[in-house]
Protein backbone atom coordinates (compact mmCIF):
# COMPACT_ATOMS: atom_id res chain seq x y z
CA UNK A 1 0.00 0.00 0.00
CA UNK A 2 0.99 3.27 -0.45
CA UNK A 3 2.24 5.53 2.84
CA UNK A 4 1.85 8.61 1.25
CA UNK A 5 -2.34 9.17 1.59
CA UNK A 6 -2.81 13.28 0.39
CA UNK A 7 -5.14 14.21 2.17
CA UNK A 8 -7.78 17.58 0.98
CA UNK A 9 -10.56 19.49 2.48
CA UNK A 10 -13.77 19.44 0.10
CA UNK A 11 -12.63 22.52 -1.80
CA UNK A 12 -9.69 20.58 -3.19
CA UNK A 13 -7.03 22.26 -0.76
CA UNK A 14 -4.08 19.68 0.25
CA UNK A 15 -3.23 19.36 4.34
CA UNK A 16 0.05 19.60 4.31
CA UNK A 17 0.92 17.79 7.73
CA UNK A 18 -2.30 15.92 8.47
CA UNK A 19 -1.44 15.20 11.98
CA UNK A 20 -0.90 18.85 13.30
CA UNK A 21 -4.08 19.58 11.32
CA UNK A 22 -6.21 17.10 13.20
CA UNK A 23 -4.52 17.95 16.79
CA UNK A 24 -4.75 21.60 15.87
CA UNK A 25 -8.70 21.04 15.25
CA UNK A 26 -9.12 18.24 18.48
CA UNK A 27 -8.08 21.74 20.44
CA UNK A 28 -10.42 23.76 19.10
CA UNK A 29 -13.23 21.26 19.85
CA UNK A 30 -11.97 19.11 22.58
CA UNK A 31 -15.16 17.28 23.03
CA UNK A 32 -14.83 16.14 19.10
CA UNK A 33 -14.92 12.08 18.07
CA UNK A 34 -12.51 11.35 15.08
CA UNK A 35 -13.14 8.42 13.17
CA UNK A 36 -11.97 7.10 9.60
CA UNK A 37 -13.42 5.45 6.78
CA UNK A 38 -13.14 4.00 3.34
CA UNK A 39 -14.98 2.86 0.46
CA UNK A 40 -13.81 1.76 -2.57
CA UNK A 41 -15.65 1.50 -6.36
CA UNK A 42 -14.77 -0.30 -9.07
CA UNK A 43 -14.07 0.83 -12.53
CA UNK A 44 -13.39 -1.24 -15.56
CA UNK A 45 -9.62 -0.42 -15.95
CA UNK A 46 -9.08 0.53 -11.98
CA UNK A 47 -10.33 0.58 -8.44
CA UNK A 48 -10.87 4.08 -6.82
CA UNK A 49 -10.36 4.61 -3.04
CA UNK A 50 -11.41 6.96 -1.25
CA UNK A 51 -10.23 7.36 2.61
CA UNK A 52 -12.25 9.67 4.95
CA UNK A 53 -11.30 11.00 8.03
CA UNK A 54 -14.29 12.38 10.31
CA UNK A 55 -13.88 15.00 13.14
CA UNK A 56 -17.72 14.91 14.69
CA UNK A 57 -18.36 18.26 16.25
CA UNK A 58 -19.58 18.34 20.10
CA UNK A 59 -20.01 21.07 22.93
CA UNK A 60 -19.89 19.36 26.14
CA UNK A 61 -18.71 15.68 26.67
CA UNK A 62 -20.58 12.12 26.63
CA UNK A 63 -20.60 12.90 30.20
CA UNK A 64 -21.90 15.86 30.46
CA UNK A 65 -24.79 15.00 27.67
CA UNK A 66 -25.04 11.55 27.56
CA UNK A 67 -27.52 11.99 24.14
CA UNK A 68 -26.08 15.02 22.95
CA UNK A 69 -26.28 15.92 19.37
CA UNK A 70 -23.59 16.59 17.04
CA UNK A 71 -23.12 20.36 15.63
CA UNK A 72 -22.05 18.75 12.16
CA UNK A 73 -18.26 17.19 10.74
CA UNK A 74 -15.37 18.02 9.44
CA UNK A 75 -14.52 15.79 6.27
CA UNK A 76 -10.99 15.58 5.33
CA UNK A 77 -10.34 12.91 2.57
CA UNK A 78 -7.72 11.27 0.16
CA UNK A 79 -8.51 9.38 -3.00
CA UNK A 80 -6.31 6.88 -4.54
CA UNK A 81 -6.96 5.16 -8.20
CA UNK A 82 -5.48 1.55 -8.26
CA UNK A 83 -4.82 0.77 -11.66
CA UNK A 84 -3.11 -2.37 -10.69
CA UNK A 85 -6.95 -3.20 -9.61
CA UNK A 86 -9.60 -4.06 -11.72
CA UNK A 87 -13.11 -5.90 -11.52
CA UNK A 88 -11.39 -9.20 -12.57
CA UNK A 89 -9.21 -8.67 -9.26
CA UNK A 90 -10.07 -11.10 -6.12
CA UNK A 91 -12.72 -9.66 -3.97
CA UNK A 92 -10.39 -10.27 -0.88
CA UNK A 93 -7.56 -7.93 -2.61
CA UNK A 94 -10.13 -5.01 -3.07
CA UNK A 95 -11.56 -5.34 0.53
CA UNK A 96 -8.55 -5.94 2.30
CA UNK A 97 -7.19 -2.37 1.20
CA UNK A 98 -10.26 -0.62 2.18
CA UNK A 99 -9.07 -2.16 5.56
CA UNK A 100 -5.21 -1.14 5.29
CA UNK A 101 -5.88 2.32 4.06
CA UNK A 102 -7.73 3.06 7.24
CA UNK A 103 -4.86 1.81 9.08
CA UNK A 104 -2.63 3.83 7.66
CA UNK A 105 -4.87 7.15 8.04
CA UNK A 106 -4.93 6.49 11.24
CA UNK A 107 -1.55 5.72 11.71
CA UNK A 108 -0.79 9.23 10.18
CA UNK A 109 -2.66 10.64 13.91
CA UNK A 110 -0.15 9.95 15.64
CA UNK A 111 0.01 11.64 19.12
CA UNK A 112 -4.01 12.64 18.63
CA UNK A 113 -5.21 13.25 22.15
CA UNK A 114 -8.66 11.85 21.01
CA UNK A 115 -9.42 8.03 20.74
CA UNK A 116 -9.16 7.32 16.67
CA UNK A 117 -12.17 4.73 15.68
CA UNK A 118 -11.47 2.89 12.83
CA UNK A 119 -14.88 2.20 10.27
CA UNK A 120 -15.12 -0.58 7.90
CA UNK A 121 -17.35 -0.82 5.19
CA UNK A 122 -17.54 -4.67 5.85
CA UNK A 123 -21.55 -5.83 6.67
CA UNK A 124 -22.00 -8.11 9.92
CA UNK A 125 -24.76 -9.56 7.51
CA UNK A 126 -23.51 -13.66 6.20
CA UNK A 127 -25.30 -12.43 3.28
CA UNK A 128 -23.80 -9.58 1.87
CA UNK A 129 -20.62 -9.83 -0.07
CA UNK A 130 -18.25 -7.58 2.19
CA UNK A 131 -19.02 -9.75 4.81
CA UNK A 132 -16.72 -12.70 3.40
CA UNK A 133 -13.61 -9.98 5.42
CA UNK A 134 -15.89 -8.89 7.81
CA UNK A 135 -13.93 -11.04 11.25
CA UNK A 136 -10.40 -10.77 9.39
CA UNK A 137 -10.93 -7.21 8.84
CA UNK A 138 -11.93 -6.36 11.92
CA UNK A 139 -9.45 -8.03 13.65
CA UNK A 140 -6.45 -7.08 11.75
CA UNK A 141 -7.41 -3.16 12.29
CA UNK A 142 -8.12 -4.52 16.39
CA UNK A 143 -4.30 -6.29 16.37
CA UNK A 144 -3.03 -2.84 14.83
CA UNK A 145 -4.72 -1.54 18.03
CA UNK A 146 -7.04 0.34 16.90
CA UNK A 147 -10.99 0.25 17.96
CA UNK A 148 -13.12 -0.91 14.92
CA UNK A 149 -16.88 -0.80 14.09
CA UNK A 150 -18.54 -2.91 10.83
CA UNK A 151 -21.75 -2.54 9.62
CA UNK A 152 -23.99 -1.27 10.45
CA UNK A 153 -22.36 0.82 12.76
CA UNK A 154 -19.54 2.21 10.01
CA UNK A 155 -21.09 5.32 8.72
CA UNK A 156 -17.69 6.87 7.97
CA UNK A 157 -17.07 4.23 5.51
CA UNK A 158 -20.90 3.24 4.51
CA UNK A 159 -21.94 7.39 3.74
CA UNK A 160 -19.17 9.84 3.89
CA UNK A 161 -16.20 7.63 2.29
CA UNK A 162 -18.96 6.39 -0.70
CA UNK A 163 -20.24 9.61 -0.97
CA UNK A 164 -16.15 10.46 -1.38
CA UNK A 165 -15.55 7.65 -3.30
CA UNK A 166 -19.11 8.63 -6.04
CA UNK A 167 -17.69 12.28 -6.53
CA UNK A 168 -15.63 13.45 -9.42
CA UNK A 169 -13.62 16.11 -8.52
CA UNK A 170 -9.74 17.54 -8.27
CA UNK A 171 -7.12 15.37 -9.81
CA UNK A 172 -6.73 11.61 -7.10
CA UNK A 173 -3.50 10.50 -6.78
CA UNK A 174 -2.50 7.34 -9.03
CA UNK A 175 -0.69 4.67 -7.98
Amino acid sequence: MDKNLVFKKYDGTVIEDVNSYVREWVTKYPHSEISIGCDSQQHTTYVKYSIAIVMHKFLESKEENPDRVGKGAHIISATIIDKNKTLKTDLYTKLFAEAIYTVEAAQLLDGCDKKVVIHLDYNSKKEEYSNILYTAGLGYVRGMGFDVLGKPDAWSASHAADALCKRKGPNPKLI
